[in-house]
This record gives structure tokens, sequence and C-alpha cells, in this order.
């Protein structure tokens, strides 16, 4: 048959799901079974076949996947040790996809013409077939949700960017004519009038004013110092004959303007012009930072407007592919900005010199990140300094995705039961219990690992994702 029957029985022992089975059960399941050999780009089953055989995978692994709108989607790899097809009491009657052979298999193959003998004889090998049924269930139902999820988020920005793109570059254009009108000659000239300046000094100073529009205050400077800066403003302001000079002087310290500098110019504006002067100053100031700030807000709407089909990858269809780690990451950071923004969360991510890429299924890898940080920020909602860390390890074969949070810890009573479907420990209407389980059969599906340390304050998903 190509296999031992001890490397065989072992393959059975080693499988989660048959701990509890006897050996005899497990002897009998091997004797009263065939071991089919099957080679890469074989398919063990094609949609609509019907489904006669219990499927235990010896050796090599196997893709399942059907397409939809001429685009393919998988549903699960299987690998020694997996289990597919037909189980005890499953209503299944034909198979809903494809099952090819990605790599060199040894499958046993239990008909289900003998279903009845294997309950009959077998009561715990029987039972634990049942419970791998439900799981099965659950998993794939928990998956088809979030994947409804992803379309009708993918959708939803496809139709916001159409939507919003054209206002925003309406906006920008607006912004940029608006800009170059008050870089125009005549609107400098303002400053100039009634100044009592000569032609050089008039050239200095519109010199002086294009270097004030584009100074900023330094971003390190405290609050506390910010607050003494401005009433140094306030008081030279209205020795200069500003009345109300709060406003003003808010204007000149967000610019980061010298004071000393300023003062040059005051001495040599006539004194019956110095208010007017000074109000333009501000005026011109205050102009210039309101178009920065529609520049900078249009900018971000863009940018988030890209990260969302990014992270949906609406434009892509669903094949597996090279995939950005850190884009995925920065991505759903950014989708997550607002919560962790109201949650006042300290996100330490350190991005790698290098890009890191694997093999995978960007739209569900992001789904990882999302639930992942997600849980985490929930988790840190009674610390006093919420900090997550989240590192990129590449290595040779691999890349590792550490996430690190303070928050109040996974109790060791309920860690085994973490990863389980519908298992929550958030209020009614807040959790499902489908997160850490869509995680866990994402990362399993690309062939990886996940693990959890925990203690209070600080808790440690790590995600083990090979490159290919």
């Amino acid at each position: 048959m190509g296999v031992s029957p001890t490397v065989a029985f072992q393959t059975l022992r080693s499988i989660p799901e048959f701990s509890n089975v006897p050996d005899g059960q497990l002897k009998w399941l091997f004797e009263n079974s065939e071991i089919r050999s099957l080679q890469e780009g074989e398919f063990l089953f094609e949609p609509n076949q019907p489904i006669e055989w219990i499927y235990i995978f010896l050796e090599g692994s196997l893709d399942l996947y059907y397409f939809q709108g001429g685009n393919k989607r998988s549903l699960a790899q299987y690998q020694k040790g997996g289990i597919l097809g037909y189980l005890p009491y499953s209503r299944a009657q034909k198979s809903i996809g494809y099952g090819e052979i990605t790599s060199q298999a040894k499958i046993l193959s239990y008909p289900k013409s003998k279903i009845q003998e294997l309950i009959h004889q077998n009561p715990e090998l029987t039972e634990e077939f049942v419970h791998f049924m439900v799981s099965r269930v659950r998993s794939f139902t928990s998956q088809n949700l979030q994947n409804e999820k992803m379309l009708a988020l993918g959708k939803l920005s496809a139709g916001l960017t159409h939507e919003l793109n054209n206002p925003i570059a309406s906006i920008n254009r607006d912004n940029a004519e608006l800009h170059r009108l008050f870089q125009s000659e005549n609107m400098s000239n303002f400053s100039l009038i009634c100044s009592g300046l000569d032609v050089s000094q008039k050239h200095q100073l519109i010199e002086a004013i294009e270097k004030w529009k584009k100074s900023n205050r330094p971003k390190e400077m405290k609050a506390l110092d910010i607050r003494r800066l401005e009433k140094e403003w306030v008081d030279r302001l209205e020795n200069w004959g500003i009345e109300d000079a709060d406003e003003t002087a808010e204007v000149f310290c967000d610019f980061g303007i010298n004071q000393e500098e300023i003062s040059l110019w005051v001495e040599k504006i006539k004194p019956d012009a110095l208010p007017v002067w000074l109000g333009w100053i501000q005026f011109l100031l205050q102009s210039q930072a309101l178009i920065n700030n529609i520049l900078t807000g249009t900018e971000r709407i863009g940018k988030l407007i890209g990260a969302v089909k990014s992270y949906t990858h609406m434009d892509q269809a669903p094949e597996k592919g090279e995939v950005d780690l850190v884009r995925g990451i920065v991505d759903t950071l950014a989708i997550l900005a607002h919560k962790i923004k109201d949650s006042k969360v300290k996100v330490l991510f350190e991005k790698p010199e290098m890009e890191v890429f694997i093999c995978g299924y960007a739209g569900e890898l992001n789904q990882i990140w999302t639930n992942l940080i997600d849980n985490s920020i929930d988790a840190m909602e009674t610390t006093s300094d919420p900090t997550l860390e989240i590192n990129l390890i590449p290595e040779k074969s691999k890349v590792c995705v550490e996430l690190i949070d303070n928050g109040t810890g996974i109790p060791d009573e309920i860690k085994s039961k973490i990863f389980d479907p519908f298992f929550t420990t958030k209020a009614i209407g807040k959790g499902t219990g489908m997160g850490l389980d869509l995680v866990n059969q994402i990362v399993l599906k690309h062939g990886g690992t996940i693990r959890v340390d925990s203690k209070p304050g600080r808790t440690i998903f790590k995600i083990e994702l090979p490159k290919d």
C-alpha cells in the first residue's frame, strides 16, 4: 500500500481529534480502509461528485476551493492528519468544490458504504468523527459569514471611492487655486500699503512673510512652554497697540515666528499703520493654515479610501499570491485608527527595512490582524497606559508576527478555549466568539501556527507563517 501499518497508526494516533480513541479502534479503521496515492496536480474529487469516502491524510496536502464569478475562492488546506469527505451522520451528498493535491499524497480512505459497521463497532471513534463534523460546520459557517462581511465592505468601499473621489478632486483643485491667489503679488502687496518702507525693504519683507508662512512651531515643545511663549507674544503685541491680542499671539506662536525678527520690522513700519499691518500678517498666516489643513484633510481621506480598498482587495480576484505583510498591517491600523485614538492606545510598530512578502490570501491575512488588534484594544480598556507592540520578524523560510499588549491578560483556565468557535468573554452584543476561531482557521489554512502566552500586563500572540 506504500505506507507501513506502523507509520499509518502513528499518524492516526497523532491526530488531536483521535486522542481519546482506543488503539484497537484506530487499528480497525486502518485495517478496513484502503490507501490511495495521488500526485501533485491530481484531483481527489471535483464539484458535484458523490461523497463516498472518509479521507484521512497520512502524507501530502490538498487545497479545497471553488470558483465564484470566474474567481478562485479557497475554502481550506489539508495536510498530514487532515480529515475530510463523508463523516458519520452527515447529510452531505455531493462535493462542493475541487480537492486538488498540492504535494504527493497518501490518503487513508474508508468507504461510506460501510459506515454502519464503523458506527456499531467503534463508538469512541464515531463520537470523535461527529465532534469533528460539528466543528467543521461551525468553522465553515464563521468563515463564510466573515467572507460575506468582507464582500459587503468591499462593495461599500467601491461605492464610497466612486462617490468621494470627485468631490475630493474638486476640493483639491479649489484649494490649489486658493493657494495660488494667496501666493500672488497682489496679496503680498497688501502688507506693504502705508508701511513707509523703501523698495529694497519691501522685497525683503515679502521674502520674510513667505518664510513665516512655511514655518512651524517645534513639535517637541511642551504645553507649559507654549503657554509661556503665547504670554510673551501677548505682552509684545499689546505694547505694539494690538487690542485683544490673544488670537494673534496664538497664531504667531503656532507658526514659530521669531519675536526679535518681527520686532525689527515693527521698528520700520509707520506707527499708525502698525496694528493694521500686524493684523494683515495674522490674516495671511491663518489663511495659509486653513489651506494646509484642507490639503491635509483631503490627503487623509484619500489615504483612508486607499487603505480600505487595499484591506478588502476589492479590485483583485481572491487568489493566492504574493502578499506584503507590512502593507497589510499598516492598512489595518488605518482602518482601526478611530478606535485606537478613542482608546488612547499607543501603537509601536517599527517597519522592517526590507519589504516582507509571503504567499497567501491578502484579504484573509488582514482579518487576522484586524481581530487580534481589535481584541488587544478591548483587553486594554482598563489599562492606564495602553500600549500595543507589533513586531514583524522575517526568517529564512517563514515570517513571525508578534502582537504584544499590556492588558488584563487571559486567565489560565480559559487559555485552551479561546480558539474554540463561539467562545467569548465579552459582554452580550460586543463579541460573537468567532474572531479567534477565524484567526486560527486562516492561520492553519496558510500552513502556519499561532500561540499565545499571557499573564496580567503582558499578552503575546505569536503567528508564524511560511513564506511559500
